[in-house]
């Protein structure tokens, strides 16, 4: 099995503007979430994806391989799938630009779950860790996931789900946006549009299952430390100046 890495890459984001040109210990976000994954030593292929013209002056004063979208895209699966009949790879796994702490266990886990599934049922797959404290479960920054008895997803949402009514006390888990697609089923997602609740919760995740499809939810244990807001960019520079 072949397995490449894209790693979608907008220049402007409404909580953190251009953060992935901004440095982080002198060193561009984008640069450091390429080296973490081409670090792992998993992948036969990394490329960033993007539009930006100054995303990419970074990447090429860093010799980092690239692909230049032609269309505009509302997410970063979207942005990927794009390029799905450029990718000779059977497995694409999408790796946002703000997640230099992305772990190569992690990234063996999700890689792991299409090795073994000889009967090739499972499509996609993606990332979920267990939420402890209130404030993560209702934070609508941390995406929710509710999943059936063989980790299927179910459900997406911003707001904690499921609801608790009575005195059973429930698991939360937050979606970690690490995807990987089946390339023969990344074009089949070029072919959606965007599904209603897809619009009204702003999650990719979404259009997967109102069409129908599942996504396999892979439990993790330690946090990514993703790049959003200015408090998690001064997070990611004091984890650096511990190492």
């Amino acid at each position: 099995m072949t397995v490449s890495a894209l790693i979608p890459a907008r220049l402007h984001s409404t909580r953190l503007e251009k953060k992935l040109v901004k440095n982080l210990k002198g060193i561009p976000l984008i640069v450091r979430t390429y080296q973490a994954v081409n670090s792992s030593k998993l992948f036969d292929e990394v490329k960033v994806v993007t539009d930006s013209d100054e995303i990419i002056d970074v990447l090429k004063k860093n010799n980092i391989a690239y692909f230049k979208s032609i269309k505009p895209h509302k997410t970063g699966t979207d942005r990927i799938a794009e390029f799905a009949d450029d990718m000779k790879s059977d497995l694409i796994i999408n790796i946002q630009g703000d997640e230099p702490f992305v772990r190569k266990e992690d990234l063996s886990k999700i890689i792991g779950v299409f090795k073994n599934d000889r009967s090739k049922k499972i499509n996609v797959a993606s990332l979920m860790i267990k939420l402890k404290k209130m404030e993560d479960i209702t934070n609508i920054n941390n995406v929710k996931v509710v999943v059936d008895r063989n980790n299927d997803s179910i459900l997406f949402s911003r707001n904690p789900i499921p609801f608790v009514r009575g005195e059973y006390e429930p698991n939360f888990y937050k979606h970690v946006g690490v995807y990987a697609f089946r390339n023969t089923y990344l074009k089949e997602f070029s072919k959606y549009k965007q599904t209603p609740l897809e619009r009204t919760e702003m999650i990719e995740a979404l259009r997967i299952i109102e069409n129908g499809k599942k996504i396999r939810m892979i439990e993790i244990f330690k946090e990514h430390v993703s790049i959003d807001t200015i408090e998690d960019f001064k997070r990611a520079e004091s984890i650096l100046r511990k190492k």
